[in-house]
């Protein structure tokens, strides 16, 4: 049996390579003797495998490659959309004929879909469209797999993810008819069930789910406080930060994240600044925003300037007292390990999760951050640590049982089609 997971991100984001960790696992639970590919954002020449597993390239990788000069990448592009007529429209021996014209990466994933017995739509917030022409070729990059897939009767699922916003009609009905030709879609929040509804898809193949980060355990990993020389007795609390507003507002969220930690350390707690993510792609580096916010500080705040693996950095979370988290894989990392967590929204992913776990009240939107905001839910966090600890016990460990139906629905959808049907 031949399984291709695709819209894999890049191992440097911590959230997303636990997210393809938990899938791959997940994918060998329901078929053992699987023969699995991924085909995702990492170069196969620079990383060929992930967990065990063949890395192929993608097509949304060799368009986007940002390595390549300016007239590559727009050459690339035109490559990328020759490849949805070739593989969509045209009949399958006329396809067959023209398609030594396409690059060799390109021809891998289209390949690798053909041969497919089922392929898997990793979890994450990609499956999305802005306004304007990145929104669009985000999107169409994004389907173009899971289209060529369901042409050939492949069957497709959509792991845990987001769905949306979509803001123009020809993106609705793009995901729309993507979902509704799935064997199942998984969304892990009810804005993403709501707005998939808004496209015209009600129902299945959509079907309620939890976040796969809240399957992700990994043993133990290091002992942070020695490494960061913070001592036993010293309450830790992480801070997540990220690049998202415009210039000015990025300023003043920076600046309030800055204060915030100088109240904190002068109440007798140690902050440590954690970079989620810490990759070249599209300058996506929490180091880099991290860095600014110590240099706002009174005195600077530990922080972690090395990429870490993302098993270890899990680790990390669990030494915290509580978690002022962005990123919102730091925010589950952290509540997985039994550590309160405040978390600040930049998309409906965290105000929806936190929801379902009774913990609404403690998300802030990034555009509303504070001195003041952040003090006030710093004051309620203190107070209420008891109620909080005590609505973790109560919901985590359901909603966590939950993150392991996917291994089920997965050999659900293969037994729509024969093995060996794809190739």
């Amino acid at each position: 049996m031949n399984i291709l997971v695709v819209n894999a991100y890049v191992r440097e984001n911590a959230g997303d390579a636990a997210l393809l960790a938990v899938c791959l696992r997940q994918v060998r639970a329901a078929f053992p003797q699987a023969r699995i590919q991924v085909a995702g954002m990492e170069d196969p020449r620079v990383h060929p495998a992930f967990e065990g597993v063949e890395n192929i390239g993608s097509i949304r990788r060799y368009v986007a490659d940002a390595t390549v000069s300016t007239p590559r990448r727009i050459l690339r592009k035109a490559a990328g959309m020759l490849a949805a007529p070739l593989t969509l429209l045209l009949s399958r021996p006329v396809s067959r004929v023209l398609r030594p014209l396409l690059p060799a990466e390109v021809r891998r994933e289209a390949d690798a879909v053909a041969a497919a017995d089922l392929v898997v739509s990793m979890g994450g917030g990609y499956f999305n469209a802005r306004p304007g022409l990145d929104g669009y070729q985000n999107v169409f990059y994004v389907v173009l797999p899971l289209l060529l897939a369901e042409r050939r009767g492949v069957p497709v699922v959509l792991a845990p993810q987001s769905f949306g916003p979509f803001p123009a009609p020809a993106q609705r009905r793009l995901a729309a008819h993507v979902v509704r030709r799935a064997a199942f879609a998984l969304a892990r929040e009810d804005v993403s069930v709501d707005i998939l509804a808004g496209c015209g898809v009600r129902g299945l193949p959509v079907r309620r789910s939890v976040d796969s980060g809240f399957a992700f355990a990994p043993p133990a990993l290091g002992d942070w406080r020695e490494r960061l020389g913070v001592a036993a007795e010293v309450p830790l609390v992480g801070v997540t930060a990220r690049q998202w507003l415009a210039p000015e507002q990025q300023q003043l969220y920076e600046r309030a994240l800055a204060s915030t930690i100088d109240t904190i350390r002068a109440g007798g707690s140690e902050v440590v600044l954690i970079p989620q993510v810490t990759t070249d792609y599209l300058g996506d580096d929490d180091r880099i925003v991290e860095r600014r916010i110590a240099g706002y500080c009174a005195a600077p705040p530990l922080r972690v300037d090395d990429r870490v693996d993302f098993r270890e950095l899990k680790s990390l979370y669990a030494e915290c007292a509580w978690v002022l988290g962005t990123r919102f894989h730091s925010v589950i990392f952290a509540l997985t390990s039994g550590v309160p967590c405040i978390a600040i929204e930049y998309e409906h992913k965290t105000r929806g999760i936190m929801r379902d776990l009774g913990l609404e009240q403690w998300v802030l939107p990034i555009a509303e951050v504070s001195t003041a905001s952040l003090g006030t839910l710093l004051a309620r966090l203190d107070a209420g640590r008891g109620e909080y600890l005590h609505t973790l016990a109560t919901r985590l460990p359901g909603y966590v049982a939950r993150a392991e139906e996917l291994p089920g629905l997965l050999r659900a959808a293969a037994e729509r089609r024969p093995v060996g049907a794809g190739a």
